[in-house]
């Protein structure tokens, strides 16, 4: 295999996997544990001298994040590789999040990112049901068990409550950032922080992030920092596990079938996501 540098990319929305199965009944692997075992991979290779994390994502679940992150964390307590990391299309929300596992951030000049923040959306009926009387009654052991119910309007004190969970998570989101990137963080943090999206050139400015470097220049001086030949760089990416029958097969297939569906949010449309904390950009959210 020779040395060179580790590969992971980290593409669409973060969170874990719920059951769900490819066109073929299979288990898919989810945007987390596919990072998360990648990671490892890259950690535990000797081979791997420093590692490159490819990111086009807007985000994701906050507890997916969160919890990936720290896995991410761990690892590298007992490694002393060099972590880069590159920003594709977008790097929003989540999507920084978890690049502040790297030493250092590119990103290309038109690269979204940003997008600092917490959301959570609730779908709400009570128009509708109104309009066609339809009624519908629930029975409860606490004024909140049914907090946030599609078919009332919420109350003041549940949005309230609600809120201050948010600004939590937000506090957790800062924090993460200020202590990772320190002095290198520049202008109004209320800016930086309300949930805005930046361009890779604004990016820069603010010290979001490190260079303007697409991922190939990103790889190069990855390259470089571990004494690699930057002209011909060794890329390694985590093999596919040949002791899954048809595993080559089924991962082509289910590649083409998500060119057909590629809407980046489609996980999210789930009812089961709707209220849940989301570091997430969302167009038209904020």
């Amino acid at each position: 295999m020779g040395n060179g540098i580790g590969l992971i990319e980290l593409n669409g929305v973060i969170s874990f996997n719920r059951g769900d199965t490819g066109v073929f009944g299979f288990n898919v692997q989810s945007v987390a544990e596919k990072l998360s075992s990648e990671f490892k991979y890259m950690i535990e290779n000797s081979n791997v001298l420093a590692i490159v994390i490819s990111i086009d994502s807007p985000g994701g679940s906050v507890t997916a994040c969160e919890s990936t992150l720290k896995y991410m964390q761990s690892l590298r307590e007992e490694s002393d590789k060099p972590v880069i990391v590159s920003f594709k299309t977008m790097a929003a929300s989540g999507g920084y999040w978890m690049a502040m596992i790297g030493d250092e951030i590119f990103a290309n000049e038109s690269t979204l990112t940003g997008s600092i923040g917490v959301i959570s959306q609730f779908l709400n009926v009570k128009g509708f049901i109104d309009k066609y009387g339809v009624e519908m009654y629930s029975i409860t052991s606490g004024k909140n068990k049914d907090s946030f119910s599609p078919f009332r309007t919420p109350r003041e004190d549940e949005i309230a409550y609600w809120q201050g969970i948010t600004d939590q998570m937000l506090n957790q989101f800062t924090s993460l950032v200020t202590e990772t990137r320190g002095e290198r963080i520049k202008g109004d943090e209320s800016m930086l922080f309300d949930g805005r999206i930046f361009s890779g050139k604004q990016a820069l400015k603010y010290g979001l992030i490190d260079q303007i470097g697409n991922l190939d220049e990103t790889i190069k001086y990855t390259a470089s920092l571990v004494d690699l030949n930057t002209e011909n760089v060794n890329v390694i990416r985590t093999p596919i596990d040949k002791t899954a029958p048809l595993s080559l097969l089924f991962s082509k297939v289910l590649g083409i079938a998500n060119i057909k569906n590629s809407n980046p949010y489609e996980e999210l449309l789930k009812t089961e996501y709707s209220g849940s904390p989301m570091y997430l950009y969302m167009p038209g959210a904020r």
